[in-house]
């Protein structure tokens, strides 16, 4: 038994589960609540990013996902030979990580700046002290809608880096 790859497949798989899990729970139920509270929903923002500490959550689950999938590719490509990498299961993981290399990207740097800006945006709407203005409105919205689109994005591929791990080692 190669205990060093048990090891890391349990914390690359764990951190994959919590990552995927948040980040559906997050775009399916968290954020459409917000959306649906309006200036209200910055509340929300600042406890889940303030005293919640949520995007640190997601650095850490989606970093520990990528390194330990990293070290799981470099030891099953016998370091990284193309030769594995052009086979079908090679190929399939290569898929895989790239999908979740990409997801990586939008989960630590697309998503807080989103968040932030639907924070601030609801801020200056509360600090107005009446009815938000239509241009506060309509930023909003813009900035919601970007949270959203970015989001979705983000779960389509962490579901086909999912798809494309878990099939890997039967389709060759």
């Amino acid at each position: 038994m190669d205990l060093f790859m048990v090891a890391f497949r349990i914390l690359h798989i764990g951190s994959a589960i919590m990552w995927a899990g948040g980040a559906a729970l997050f775009f399916f139920y968290i954020e459409p609540t917000i959306t649906a509270m309006g200036p209200d929903g910055e509340k929300i923002i600042g406890e889940l990013v303030g005293k919640r500490r949520m995007p640190i959550y997601f650095a850490a689950v989606s970093t520990f996902t990528v390194l330990g999938g990293l070290i799981l590719y470099w030891r099953d490509s016998g370091g990284f030979q193309v030769s594995w990498i052009t086979t079908s299961t090679g190929l399939a993981l290569t898929t895989g990580a790239l999908a979740a290399l990409v997801a990586w990207i939008g989960s630590n740097l697309l998503i807080p700046r989103a968040i932030e800006t639907v924070g601030a945006i609801g801020g200056e709407m509360k600090a107005a002290g009446g009815p938000p203005s239509d241009e506060q409105m309509g930023r909003m919205h813009a900035a919601q809608e970007r949270l959203r689109t970015i989001g979705m994005a983000d779960l389509v591929l962490i579901g086909i880096a999912a798809v494309a791990m878990a099939s890997a080692r039967y389709l060759g």
